[in-house]
């Protein structure tokens, strides 16, 4: 007579880690649309679409808590049908919001990088990167929805299921895992060449490069899931899902956290400062409607503050930072030579 194995729970490493991230990016993302709102609102199409995302996202967390409140780790062994229906019912929505926050977050980051450059090499490969992960989602949306039918067969036991040839699902999954990866090092790496021609204290270069370098671990995070992938149909349902769900959970709530870090440049400047990492020598001296790396809340030029000759940028459009003027009322830019912020004098 066979001995039935031990009730072990898988969940908690879900619940617990993805907890830790899923606070640190809703503390983010508020902080971020704070900045970005207040004194006077900024918010854009990106800030809008990262919200929903966080929204979405912790939406997935509470319901994929409930599911584990109901079985979901557990072997179906020790759970009962009625709990495993529920728990299964649970995973499904997870699934869905899963799908639509993670598309939203990595658009929001692309929709950010447009305004840094209206060049066609810089904009068609970001519009490209859209378009691809629309077509992806909504893939998987299909997957999710016309895998098997009856569509309750996902959550309860159905006599007459019919599901589509398991090897589709992986391939998929692998296609689709592969070129998220090649999005989110696409995403990372795309800002390192405006940080370069930043005329900024190394320092803050570095500082602006490790915000904009998040992504990188979002890349690590998915290669890490693509591990898993052989394993979605071994064991029992309830508890073999917790860990391919837990990394594709991660993957989501670093990439909102990637999303709003940059925005938050300023405070962190203002923070390294008063603790003398920055030096005390480049101060605010002349506000701008953005900075070139991430167009998040307020931001300001840091030179040599020279009180008798007050450069206003905002009438003038002039970016002191990078090479371009911008016009901010119709969004061109057209290439001129970076003036000190010390001049006095303004080209119109």
């Amino acid at each position: 007579m066979s001995v039935a194995p031990p009730d072990t729970n898988e969940a908690p490493k879900y619940v617990i880690s993805c907890a830790i991230l899923a606070a640190l990016a809703l503390g983010l993302c508020v902080a971020r649309i704070w900045t970005r709102a207040f004194p006077l609102s900024r918010l854009t199409s990106d800030d809008y679409l990262i919200v929903i995302a966080e929204v979405l996202s912790l939406a997935g967390y509470c319901v994929a808590a409930g599911a584990a409140i109901h079985g979901w780790g557990h072997l179906s062994l020790y759970v009962s049908p009625k709990n495993e229906v529920i728990a299964f019912k649970c995973m499904f929505a997870v699934q869905l919001l899963w799908i639509i926050a993670l598309a939203l977050t990595r658009i929001s980051i692309a929709c950010s990088l447009l305004r840094f450059s209206s060049a066609k090499l810089w904009k068609w490969p970001l519009w490209i990167l859209i378009a691809t992960h629309m077509a992806i989602s909504t893939g998987w949306l299909v997957v999710l929805f016309f895998n098997c039918r009856p569509l309750r067969s996902n959550w309860e036991p159905v006599t007459d299921v019919v599901c589509w040839n398991r090897n589709f699902t992986i391939v998929y999954g692998w296609v689709s895992a592969g070129i998220f990866v090649l999005m989110d090092l696409t995403l990372a790496l795309m800002p390192i060449k405006l940080v370069r021609t930043l005329h900024r204290p190394f320092r803050e270069k570095v500082l602006i490069a490790c915000l904009m370098a998040t992504g990188l671990l979002a890349t690590i995070i998915s290669c890490i899931k693509m591990t898993t992938f052989n394993n979605v149909y071994l064991g029992d349902p309830l508890q073999a899902t917790v860990t391919s769900s837990m990394w594709a959970k991660l993957e989501e709530l670093v990439g909102i956290i990637g999303a709003c870090l940059p925005c938050l440049k300023s405070p962190a400047e203002r923070l390294l400062r008063r603790i003398g990492i920055l030096s005390d020598r480049y101060l605010p001296s002349v506000p701008r409607p953005s900075f070139v790396v991430s167009h998040c809340g307020p931001n300001f030029v840091l030179s040599p503050v020279d009180r008798e000759h007050h450069h206003d940028v905002e009438n003038s459009d002039t970016n002191l930072v990078g090479s371009e003027t911008t016009d901010w009322k119709s969004g061109t830019s057209t290439v001129v030579v970076t003036k000190a912020a010390s001049t006095g004098t303004s080209d119109t």
